[in-house]
């Protein structure tokens, strides 16, 4: 597995759609909190969801809403990244060698973890650092509520990397990975709806919603986030990454490389 996971960074490494992406995040990051710095109130609207910033904490609340940009590219970042798999042909080539589909898929989950979880940790730190005002932020709520935010991410980006790998067009693989991050909140509301026909099926239905990447990104941004809250997201986040990579694993197994 280790020679697939070199394989995989130095790829991403070489990937201009990592570095574009990187370079877009710190500079929104900056930006945003550049603004705010020097007292300029401003709202920013994202497919019609108007979101206003006063201060530097709506600017890291922001960053946890993955739906609201960070999750776009992070969507386009690692959906590009295994479509190129499928784009090139490369599968084969990997499958001779290792001779373990398992270590493909892996590599490729761990990966779109650790590099959605770092593209939310520099926004984080630009923001931070940006904003000049470390040592009034630096609390134990904003440490927990980073630590959220990173494992919210890390499931995020393993639920990706499911789409991606299942999905064997590259680009029907960019816009079903955009729809998942995007129409979380309309999911959400349908699903709400359905639930209401039925008391068990509500209950259900509303579990789910709490229980997904979105609910998570929406919970950790709307409360105080405790220790409870934190234990909370970190293994209900845990949970998603390994249904999702089981989930996954066992689909690639059986696909026709």
């Amino acid at each position: 597995m280790a020679n697939n996971i070199k394989s995989d960074i130095y790829r991403f490494g070489r990937s201009r759609v990592f570095y574009g992406v990187l370079l877009l995040t710190v500079i929104i990051a900056f930006l945003l909190s550049s603004l705010i710095r020097q007292d300029i109130r401003l709202g920013i609207s994202v497919f019609g969801n108007l979101t206003a910033f006063r201060g530097i904490d709506d600017i890291v609340r922001i960053g946890l809403l993955y739906n609201k940009g960070l999750g776009i590219f992070i969507a386009v970042l690692i959906s590009v990244f295994i479509g190129q798999e499928y784009q090139w042909k490369t599968w084969q080539h990997k499958w001779i060698i290792n001779k373990s589909r398992a270590n493909i898929y892996l590599s490729k989950a761990l990966l779109s973890s650790v590099a959605s979880a770092a593209i939310f940790l520099v926004f984080q730190i630009v923001t931070l650092l940006g904003s000049r005002q470390s040592h009034e932020l630096l609390t134990n709520e904003y440490i927990a509520t980073i630590i959220c935010g990173l494992f919210i991410y890390a499931a995020l980006g393993a639920v990706i990397c499911l789409l991606s790998m299942l999905i064997k067009n590259s680009t029907a693989s960019i816009i079903v990975c955009l729809a998942y991050v995007l129409l979380g909140e309309t999911f959400a509301s349908i699903s709400g709806n359905i639930g209401s026909i039925s008391e068990s099926a509500g209950a259900l239905i509303g579990w789910c919603i709490r229980h997904s990447t979105y609910g998570m990104s929406v919970l950790v941004s709307s409360v105080s986030v405790t220790s409870f809250v934190t234990m909370n997201i970190v293994i209900n986040s845990l949970a998603i990454i390994v249904l999702s990579t089981a989930i996954g694993l066992s689909a690639f197994r059986k696909y026709e490389l």
